[in-house]
């Protein structure tokens, strides 16, 4: 009797029903009607006793899920069968089986089974899933068991989107060939995802599309036979995509100046475009949009006017991008970004898979519905992070630049083309474009959703204003460990980000800090100690700004008392007109105590401190660290002073946290004009001071000393005004 269901719908039903046959009977899908069918031909890489037990049974993922009986250390479920031989495994992989091949590199090592005697002895092969997954069919167990025990391995099973395995296989396989009509075809689609599906991202994005406020100037691609420089009015409105990607050459003479403005307006010559740019205009165009924004070519690079005009503009070219497009693959300019990638995490086979009945190829012609799933390692990941290394290069050359850090954390979504492959970043999630979400990856975070939303309220100290202070300490830690070519950049490059800061945690930036968190935000210390360059100007001495190290916080949130007090903190911007960017001049008064100090160099977990009002001299359990090792060698004989800034008293110990300094006048790291002589002091270094009150007393024959005697005696020591620049 013919069916009376639309074509459209036969397939799908005929599925279900296999499973529900299968079930209900306890059988495989290879044991319904449908399955009796013979198999499609073998090819000429997979040996016959393969494809008629473990291919026909969809590598055991159609049976019984696997399970270990601890106690025994036996395993079943699944699929198994006997290759009497280990040389018989040998020959085949040599043979050209891919599968044995598959079997043999990775197994039988490990079972002892390579030796000089090459011993003769039966493998049994289990393959299946531990996992119950329905008809989905994504992870796959091997279990490998010889005459020295067993051994097993889990996979990804992954194949490529419009691959017959694609109905019944959910993994898919990282895209290599980034720059295909069909990659970008892909990109597409999530981009347009996004916007459909995504009310987060649409809640941060500041105008409809088409409507956004243009930059000054936009390279228009949208003629092919004609590229150029356009210049927008104040009130223009339209949509762009900006370009992300790192720099490089040493000689950028495609780069916009005074002298070929002009020109550029006109035509410019794309045989003097480095590849990378080349790169961009070409996926500009594949998705659709006319204007690209590229800092070489729409910012005048002699002009220091203009150059000011456009770094304070810098936030705005970002937030307002339809896209940003991350050249992260491309170490200079010149690479381009857009060749095939080499797959990473490399497959440990690709091998061809009999899709089980139901599948909509199955009627097609012969062979159709066999398609092709690759098998990765479970775990394996790719990554954004910085440093992070693959085939040798890292995986994102923009994920460790400073200038790429607010590039990607201001845009709405970007289009990342990392050294494996192609994803979409956007405010939601990262998507590996193609669909290897599988795979894990670490990831840049994301700005706090209120900083999208100037007007919104948020009170000081309230525990989600410390999460965006606390995000704000996290992005200073990335960017600090990132890289810049002018250390004059150290402020102006992370200057975007903190004017979205500046609403919530302002008023107040200062060089690097803020004034309502000024005492706690003064505890960072380098990951190292940092070299520092005599001649470079970065900030003062007690911003993280004034270090080409990372660093990382002290978190004395919940736990710290402030001993000293602001008195006054000033800072002088470079230009009126940048007021996050760099600064000419700035001082820190605190009104605290001066504790003469003494710093072993040679054993740097020791100092010696003088406290007026205790027994004295104490030696201090602490954390100490030198801001520069430069300091390290210069200080060696120079008088230091502990600089108190909070404390608290825990379970009879006295903790005290605070800076090292010394003299402006003799400390060799300053940096930028004059110093001031006398009582001006300059930051050397971070310290936490422990002491034993009751240790202290007994010691001294003393009455034991509460918390109350504590803070009495530190009230009572004298406290002065010191000038830190």
């Amino acid at each position: 009797m013919p069916s009376c269901l639309p074509p459209q719908l036969q397939l799908p039903f005929m599925s279900t029903l296999h499973l529900f046959l299968a079930r209900f009977f306890g059988l495989t899908p290879h044991d319904c009607p449908a399955s009796q069918k013979a198999l499609p031909p073998r090819p000429p890489t997979i040996c016959k006793t393969a494809w008629e037990g473990v291919f026909a049974k969809q590598f055991g993922l159609s049976c019984e899920v696997l399970r270990l009986d601890h106690e025994k250390q036996e395993w079943t479920g699944g699929y198994q069968y006997k290759i009497s031989s280990v040389v018989l495994l040998e020959e085949c992989a040599q043979s050209g089986c891919l599968w044995c091949l598959f079997l043999a590199k990775r197994f039988l090592t490990r079972l002892g089974a390579f030796s000089h005697k090459r011993p003769v002895y039966s493998v049994h092969i289990r393959v299946g899933s531990e996992y119950s997954r329905g008809s989905c069919l994504d992870y796959m167990s091997v279990i490998v068991s010889g005459r020295h025990g067993w051994s097993s391995d889990t996979f990804s099973l992954c194949t490529s989107e419009g691959d017959p395995a694609a109905a019944c296989i959910p993994h898919r396989i990282l895209i290599p060939n980034v720059g295909s009509p069909y990659a970008l075809a892909l990109a597409k689609t999530c981009i347009e995802t996004c916007i459909r599906d995504h009310p987060k991202c649409r809640a941060i994005t500041s105008y409809p599309i088409g409507s956004a406020p243009l930059p000054t100037r936009l390279v228009d691609c949208s003629n092919p036979d004609c590229l150029r420089l356009i210049e927008t009015t104040a009130s223009a409105r339209g949509t762009y995509i900006a370009l992300s990607y790192v720099w490089g050459d040493p000689n950028p003479c495609y780069r916009t100046t005074l002298t070929n403005l002009a020109f550029y307006k006109v035509r410019i010559d794309t045989t003097t475009l480095p590849q990378t740019i080349l790169d961009a205009i070409h996926v500009t165009r594949a998705l659709g949009i006319g204007l690209l924004w590229i800092d070489g070519l729409c910012i005048v690079q002699d002009s220091e006017k203009d150059m000011h005009h456009e770094l304070a503009r810098m936030r705005d070219v970002y937030r307002h991008a339809f896209l940003t497009i991350d050249a992260g693959s491309a170490a200079k300019v010149s690479e381009g970004f857009l060749q095939d990638r080499i797959l990473d995490p490399m497959p440990e086979a690709v091998l061809p898979f009999i899709c089980p009945p139901g599948n909509p190829f199955e009627q097609s012609a012969d062979g159709a519905w066999v398609g092709m799933v690759y098998l990765v390692e479970k775990w394996s990941m790719i990554s954004t992070r910085p440093h992070s290394i693959s085939n040798g290069k890292p995986t994102s050359h923009t994920a460790s630049r400073g200038w790429c850090l607010q590039e990607r954390l201001l845009s709405t979504r970007s289009l990342v083309f990392t050294t494996q492959t192609l994803q979409l970043r956007c405010h939601t999630q990262t998507h590996n474009v193609g669909g290897a979400d599988h795979l894990g990856f670490y990831d840049v975070p994301r700005l706090p959703d209120t900083v999208f939303h100037p007007d919104r309220h948020v009170v000081p100290g309230s525990e989600e204003w410390k999460d965006i202070h606390y995000r704000w300490w996290e992005i200073v830690e990335d960017y600090t460990r990132r890289k810049l070519s002018k250390p004059s950049d150290k402020l102006v490059a992370i200057s975007a980000l903190a004017e979205m800061f500046a609403p919530t945690l302002g008023p107040g930036y200062l060089a690097g800090l803020w004034r309502r968190t000024l005492l706690t935000d003064l505890f960072w210390s380098c990951d190292s100690p940092c070299s520092l360059s005599l001649t470079e100007c970065r900030g003062p001495s007690w911003s993280w700004a004034y270090t080409n190290s990372g660093v990382s916080w002290w978190d004395v949130w919940e736990t710290g008392v402030p001993f000293a007090e602001i008195i006054r903190c000033t800072v002088t911007p470079q230009n009126e007109n940048l007021p996050f960017g760099p600064v000419t001049g700035a001082s820190l008064i605190l009104r605290s105590c001066l504790l003469p100090c003494k710093v072993d160099l040679e054993n740097m977990k020791h100092l010696e401190a003088e406290f007026p009002l205790l027994p004295s001299p104490f030696s201090f359990e602490q954390t100490f660290y030198f801001d520069s090792d430069v300091a390290i060698t210069v200080l060696r004989g120079t008088r230091m002073w502990f600089v108190p800034v909070v404390h608290y008293y825990k379970l009879d110990v006295l903790y005290m946290r605070g800076l090292v300094a010394c003299r402006a006048g003799t400390d060799v790291l300053h940096s930028a004009g004059a110093c001031s002589q006398g009582d001006v002091y300059r930051r050397v270094g971070l310290a936490q001071l422990m002491v034993s009150i009751v240790a202290a007393a007994q010691q001294d024959s003393m009455d034991p000393l509460n918390e109350s005697d504590v803070y009495l005696i530190l009230s009572q020591i004298p406290r002065v005004d010191i000038e830190l620049v």
